[in-house]
């Protein structure tokens, strides 16, 4: 052996390690957000064909509990059962649409014709106001405020009506967008039981309880989250009109539509679903716009911080700090939507996280013959499981599983019977 000869470099020492572990660290970490950054500029490109397509299928999601019931109580073909009920909900739902958008243009018009003397009101209810709220020589110029609101609206009209052309471009290109979106969900409900059988068959067996999972979180994130937002913007209506007609005020129609569309933004739609009904009784409330406000306040924070969070509890299970970085997220990544559907994304983004990382997920989120009775549908479980067996026979797979308790699990799974050829499998 021979020790280090002189002049030559005795390899590397401890510190310069350190320096250059830490620099392929950061060279590496760099490099990948380059690569995350050119893959969201590619994505993004092909951004408005994935929104398409996602609310395609939310819409054959809403659609699909509807149809499965239709399909049950008649007894009818899928095919014509679907048609009619997308032909009879269309009808409705424009039906709903052209009296919404028809009542709120006459109520819009009726506060137009009379908002000379809906003025005079407010400037004599906002200087009662300024004596009220002076203090020595501190005073707020309500007035000024007002007028200066005023005028910012209708610097905002005068915009809206100058860029009218591009509005109404813009418009027919949501139609045609709306249109794509009913006829892609159509298919997609007729065909569903058949993609969804494609789509089971092309997942490897190992994986076929994650590939349940997902399907279960997927339908308890996305039916829990739209059932709940629709129910709170539905009692946010009815709050607006009940205490509308019991203090007297005006055009309720048209408050209760916008607190109620308000409503359904998530975390920040209940401050914003305020502001209508609160508008409406300052300018027509006259003594009762405080208590109507106050009665508003204290209702809906009761909504909000007690009967949303067990609407959305069970179906999400999420951290009130996971709901905000999920529409944080969502609203940078796809904008509007993006922010009104990045809460049930990172509902399932963060099942699995909970399952890899630590063995547990939502009681809600295990199969209905497993679920613990005794828990509640949020609660954490552990799904860890040993597999001990995996045999394979002709037209017959049989797994076996072990949990921590010791107790073993046989599952038994037959290939279908041999059915007719599919018209669309058969090869020329």
């Amino acid at each position: 052996m021979t020790g280090p000869q002189p002049g030559v470099p005795s390899g590397i020492g401890p510190r310069e390690r350190r320096w250059l572990v830490i620099f392929l660290v950061l060279g590496s970490g760099y490099f990948a957000l380059l690569l995350l950054e050119r893959a969201l500029d590619v994505v993004g490109g092909f951004g408005s064909i994935v929104i398409v397509v996602f609310l395609a299928w939310l819409l054959a999601f809403v659609m699909s509990p509807l149809v499965a019931w239709l399909e049950q109580r008649f007894d009818a073909p899928r095919g014509p059962i679907v048609v009619a009920t997308y032909l009879l909900v269309l009808v409705v739902l424009g039906f709903a649409l052209f009296y919404t958008g028809s009542a709120m243009t006459q109520q819009v018009a009726e506060l137009a014709d009379s908002y000379p003397e809906t003025e005079r009101n407010i400037l004599a209810t906002l200087r009662d106001w300024e004596r009220s709220l002076q203090f020595g020589r501190l005073s707020i110029d309500l007035t000024d405020l007002y007028a200066g609101a005023v005028t910012q609206v209708e610097r905002i009209g005068h915009d809206i009506v100058e860029q009218a052309e591009g509005i109404a471009g813009v418009t027919i290109a949501a139609l045609g967008s709306l249109l794509l979106i009913i006829v892609l969900s159509l298919y997609m409900l007729m065909d569903s039981q058949r993609i969804l059988t494609r789509l089971r068959a092309a997942v490897p067996r190992r994986y076929r309880d994650e590939s349940a999972l997902f399907e279960r979180s997927i339908v308890r994130a996305f039916g829990g989250f739209l059932r709940a937002q629709l129910i709170l913007a539905a009692m946010q209506a009815v709050l607006v009109a009940v205490l509308g007609t019991a203090f007297g005020i005006p055009y309720l129609f048209l408050w209760g539509t916008m607190s109620a569309l308000a409503m359904l933004i998530p975390f920040f739609g209940p401050p914003l679903a305020l502001i209508p009904p609160v508008v409406g009784a300052v300018l027509f409330g006259g003594g009762a716009a405080i208590p109507m406000t106050v009665i508003l306040v204290v209702v809906q924070t009761v909504l909000v911080n007690w009967l949303q969070p067990r609407l959305m509890r069970g179906a999400l299970g999420l951290h009130p700090i996971l709901v905000l970085v999920g529409l944080l997220l969502g609203a940078q990544v796809a904008g509007v939507w993006g922010a009104l559907f990045g809460i049930p994304v990172i509902a399932v983004i963060w099942v699995f996280v909970s399952y890899l990382a630590f063995g547990t997920v939502p009681n809600a989120a295990l199969p209905e013959q497993e679920r613990l009775s005794d828990v509640e549908e949020h609660v954490m479980v552990s799904v860890a499981k040993e597999q001990v067996g995996d045999e394979t026979h002709p037209h017959i797979h049989v797994t076996r599983t072990r949990r921590p308790d010791g107790s073993e699990q046989v599952e038994i799974r037959t290939d279908p019977p041999p059915s007719a050829p599919d018209p669309g499998d058969a090869r020329a």
